[in-house]
């Protein structure tokens, strides 16, 4: 009887730890699958800064001395968020399981701050072109 009690008990733990390790393999799944579509995110973000910054860059030298300075603080800031998105490509690769929350939240905000700024600059200097 205590045999079966002890066989009993080992099986259990057995079962216990193939549906731990299950939902741990799972849970690690869905962190590559946020992780893939993050950085997807990250690099058309990066793309359409890169067409932004062509585009400006193409402005100011077609503007030459009349290039205001509006236009190249929009395109410092363009380009320093351009490498903040890129940082934030590395990092979202590279992050480990134990921290990918905090960092998955972190670059979600960036990501939003970005497309804002983007959007304001977009705005801002299409009132510039129009007068």
């Amino acid at each position: 009887m205590k045999k079966i009690v002890a066989i009993s008990f080992l099986i259990s733990i057995a079962f216990l730890f193939i549906q731990c390790n299950g939902s741990s393999e799972e849970a690690q799944n869905n962190i590559e699958e946020e992780r893939e579509e993050l950085v997807s995110e990250l690099e058309d973000l990066r793309d359409g800064l890169d067409s932004q910054i062509e585009d400006l860059t193409a402005e100011i030298t077609e503007a030459g001395d009349e290039a205001g300075e509006e236009m190249q603080t929009a395109l410092e800031e363009l380009r320093g968020q351009r490498s903040d998105v890129e940082e934030a490509i590395d990092t979202v690769r590279e992050t480990s399981e134990d921290s990918w929350e905090s960092v998955k939240t972190n670059t979600e905000e960036m990501v939003e701050n970005v497309s804002d700024t983007m959007e304001r600059w977009k705005n801002n200097l299409q009132d510039v072109f129009d007068n």
